[in-house]
């Protein structure tokens, strides 16, 4: 790379660390003044554009649109709760999705292609780019494919077959595209994350750390390849019958080498991770410390991808505990009971007909592993994720009423008065559950076991030694539902698990939380007892296995709803 595109990269790195103060050149109409010839005539020129398509194509079920009264995914889990009654949240939850109720990934569908355009419309468009070298143009066409792999892999976990588009549309072209079967959607991820993984480097310098690395193509295959291997899909009938377009929706067969797959492409990510990469688990014998940065800190050595920006309002409402939305967002006891104790042993909690005294509640979570400390502050306890900062002790945070077994500190360890945070999209953790999880079903259980303590042993806990295949991966999945809480996995984990008690208190059924002093609400200090609540009854539907399309592009009779809406 000569001087001058170094610059050039500088100035991209640094626009995607202040992505959210952009203006998205490519969204604006082609006048007189703004063209895809303007855009693209120089380098400076056209970060702006090269900016837009990471923010775009990386937020994707991130709240950074203003979707300020809208949810997270752990809200429709079962894992926290749904917030106040007017988010968006709440109907989903109590009634279940709808093709007009909502959209889970809190983009929108559509929103999906408008990424997408604009991820080609930088790769067909950077070779005009004079002052650019051919090298450096291919590299960012590859990043641009990468992308929207990543937006495939997103739309397929949701929806199953999706429409595959393989340019820019003019207002002038047939949009008339119809769902593609989910092998073909598969095998495009698969084809693109290879090229792309052939062409970007291994590593970037640290000033531009945040653009797509061998490392994080391979992450984006590896997790189509996983989903592509679970229940869901590796089926040769569909959750519903779908007349004349199962394969929409599953694979066709049952078919053990898709595991094979997804543990090779696992295991791929991270040989090159580790090594080329230059990337590790963050594991110095200090469980708190250490998984507080893999998830928290900025740039760590852990997070293969991110999506980057500092100056979020919309991120920030929704994920730091001090702002007042955020305290719509409190754990839920379905959630809690998946942490383990320090020792690597199960906690008793109480149930719905018992009330036991505060002092428990405080000994309980004293006593409970260090991840959770890493995400959670009880009430009357200071956080444990910002030590000795009074702006995370128990007397300043927000107190709201709504039941919960906590207040969520996850992204913040030791952030002090910071407000933003880089939300981890790929960490390297993923790469070794998934490693075990395809190993377990593979019937390789000592690999499983190799893969799946790296990551519970650095959690502080003992080794797991389980070796029947059925148990394993029920601790597998623990393993998910605790490592990844909040990070966008355990929705659709469950979903494509087609987990037996689905619904029976994980996204459906009775959804429970602690209360307190006699079901008044906690207070800052002096509580006297704690017990478990029911909150509501959630919605649980076999047609929700998958989300439904708007109705607004159903009714184009273009694309087939997926069944059951």
């Amino acid at each position: 790379m000569n001087m001058k595109n170094i610059t050039l990269l500088a100035a991209i790195a640094v626009i995607i660390s202040l992505a959210s103060c952009q203006k998205q050149f490519l969204q604006m109409p082609i006048s007189n003044s703004t063209t895809v010839d303007t855009v693209f005539s120089t380098s400076i020129n056209a970060q702006a554009a090269i900016t837009s398509a990471y923010q775009q194509s990386l937020s994707q079920g991130i709240p950074y649109q203003g979707y300020w009264n809208s949810m997270l995914q752990d809200n429709l889990s079962g894992a926290m709760n749904y917030g106040f009654a007017w988010t968006i949240a709440n109907a989903m939850v109590l009634n279940g999705m709808s093709a007009s109720s909502g959209n889970e990934d809190m983009d929108g569908f559509n929103y999906n292609y408008t990424a997408i355009r604009q991820d080609y419309l930088v790769k067909e468009n950077i070779g005009k780019v004079k002052d650019m070298s051919d090298a450096d143009k291919a590299v960012v066409r590859a990043e641009m494919q990468a992308l929207i792999a990543y937006r495939y892999v997103q739309m397929m976990i949701m929806y199953g077959g999706v429409p595959i588009v393989s340019k820019s549309f003019a207002s002038t072209d047939n949009l008339a595209i119809p769902r593609h079967p989910l092998k073909q959607v598969l095998d495009s991820i698969v084809t693109w994350c290879d090229y792309a993984s052939a062409v970007v480097p291994s590593q970037w310098p640290s000033t531009w750390r945040g653009r797509m690395t061998k490392s994080a193509v391979l992450a984006i295959k590896a997790k189509a390849l996983l989903y592509a291997a679970r229940p869901l899909f590796n089926s040769a009938t569909p959750y519903l019958n779908f007349v004349g377009n199962n394969n929409l929706v599953c694979l066709g067969s049952t078919d053990p080498s898709r595991w094979d797959a997804a543990v090779k492409a696992a295991d791929a990510e991270i040989t090159e991770a580790e090594g080329q990469g230059g990337l590790g688990i963050i594991n110095t014998g200090d469980p708190l410390d250490d998984y507080g940065k893999a998830t928290s800190l900025p740039g760590n050595n852990e997070v293969i991808l991110a999506y980057k920006s500092d100056n979020s309002s919309s991120i920030y409402t929704f994920y730091n505990a001090h702002t007042w939305q955020a305290y719509g967002n409190l754990l839920n006891t379905n959630q809690l009971k998946f942490y383990y104790k320090s020792d690597g042993t199960d906690e008793v909690w109480p149930n719905t007909t018992t009330v036991k005294p505060f002092s428990e509640y405080l000994s309980n979570m004293n006593a409970i592993e260090p991840r959770f400390k890493a995400c959670f502050q009880p009430w009357q306890m200071d956080a444990w994720n910002n030590p000795g900062d009074n702006n995370w002790s128990n007397q300043s945070m927000f107190q709201w009423q709504n039941p919960g077994c906590a207040r969520i500190t996850k992204f913040y360890y030791k952030a002090g008065t910071r407000g933003w945070f880089e939300f981890p999209i790929f960490r390297l953790a993923s790469a070794y559950l998934s490693a075990a999880e395809a190993y377990n079903e593979l019937g390789q259980s000592q690999l499983a076991l190799d893969r799946l303590n790296k990551i519970h042993l650095r959690a502080g806990l003992p080794a797991i030694t389980q070796k029947d295949k059925t148990l394993l991966r029920a601790i597998i999945q623990r393993e998910w539902m605790v490592e990844f809480f909040d990070e966008n996995y355990r929705l659709h984990d469950i979903k494509h698990w087609k987990l037996a008690d689905i619904n029976n208190g994980l996204i459906g059924g009775t959804i429970t939380a602690f209360t307190y002093n006699g079901n008044t609400g906690a207070t800052l200090n002096g509580n006297a007892d704690y017990q478990d609540k029911v909150l509501y009854q959630a919605f649980w539907a076999d047609r929700e296995y998958l989300n439904p399309f708007p109705q607004t592009e159903v009714n184009k009779s273009i694309i087939v709803q997926n069944p059951g809406y």
